[in-house]
């Protein structure tokens, strides 16, 4: 008699009932993935979720600043990353030892105290020198509530600093940092498409350029989109950010047509009909979950020295609210 196959499915469900364990999922994680989690979300969603847990293992299906996130409002939990290389490149621009000197230099250049607002996309280190983190969904009520007697110097998102800007009026200084993934899309490809379909909604993240937030209908953060996406029926849809949202939104508006915006093509092509991936939301497969699940590793460590002051950075950001 052959035994029955078990599929991965069903391996993680096991493995996660034998390590009292959840899996929390960015939307920008493949479809799979998406699936099996306990929790989708965008990174205020998902850092909401992680302080309510009621468990023993977090295995955070995301990029490695999530994960710390996660840790900072867990230090007693097991944090769990598929793949521990699943980093960011707003993050990998701007580390603690660049940001500490470039606010010694602008507290000496304007000759007052400054207010550090960092968006959430940032290490643990970079958090513990900030007065309160950031996502793009409360972005504006944290910017609004910054103190009025004192400069802010945003980090380290240019783009979604330059949108901030505009929607408060508040004058700040922004860090010259981007997302690679949404500087991707392409400005004149996406021009085409609505071109090809003016009933279709433009949303797009404010991670994206100004040049494509201009063509956006609605500048939204993922869980805007998501929200969207439900308010509407045999509604069509330009999808501004990361490809995998689509699957998110699918299965939210099921009756909806999302069209994803198109990348910049690669030298000698003529056009990019696939979507924008984020390689490092990518590293994280179903093998590796199963197998981190299995090995109860990699695990997300934080230093000690730090937690207290990026933590209250954390914490700050979740009293605000959306």
């Amino acid at each position: 008699m052959t035994s029955q196959t078990v599929s991965i499915e069903e391996r993680i469900a096991e493995l996660k009932k034998e390590r009292n364990a959840i899996i929390l999922a960015h939307n920008y994680q493949e479809s799979e993935i998406q699936e099996v989690a306990d929790f989708l979300g965008d990174s205020l969603e998902l850092a909401r979720k992680s302080a309510e847990i009621d468990c023993d293992t977090i295995v955070f299906c995301g990029v490695h600043f999530m994960a710390e996130t996660a840790k900072l409002l867990n230090p007693n939990k097991t944090v769990l990353l598929p793949d521990l290389d699943a980093g960011c490149s707003l993050a990998e621009g701007c580390t603690a030892e660049m940001l500490k000197a470039y606010q010694d230099h602008l507290r000496a250049k304007l000759n007052q105290e400054i207010y550090t607002i960092a968006y959430v996309n940032c290490s643990a280190g970079v958090k513990a020198l900030t007065d309160v983190c950031c996502t793009s969904g409360n972005a504006v009520k944290v910017v609004e509530q910054a103190p009025k007697d004192k400069h802010i110097l945003f980090v380290p998102d240019f783009h979604l600093g330059s949108w901030l800007k505009k929607q408060t009026g508040r004058e700040m200084t922004l860090w010259n940092g981007s997302c690679s993934v949404h500087e991707s899309i392409s400005r004149r490809d996406l021009m085409f498409l609505k071109q090809e379909h003016p009933d279709a909604i433009t949303i797009a993240h404010p991670e994206c350029v100004d040049g494509i937030l201009d063509l956006a209908d609605e500048v939204l953060s993922t869980a805007g989109m998501v929200a969207i996406a439900k308010k509407h029926s045999n509604q069509k849809f330009i999808v501004g950010t990361e490809a995998n949202m689509i699957h998110r939104l699918r299965r939210e508006g099921p009756t909806n047509i999302y069209l994803p915006a198109p990348g910049i093509p690669a030298p000698g092509e003529a056009s990019c009909a696939s979507c924008v991936h984020c390689p490092h939301m990518g590293l994280n497969t179903m093998d590796k979950l199963e197998a981190c699940l299995r090995d109860g590793s990699p695990e997300v460590v934080v230093d000690p020295a730090i937690v207290p002051a990026a933590r209250r950075a954390i914490e700050n950001m979740l009293a605000i609210g959306r």
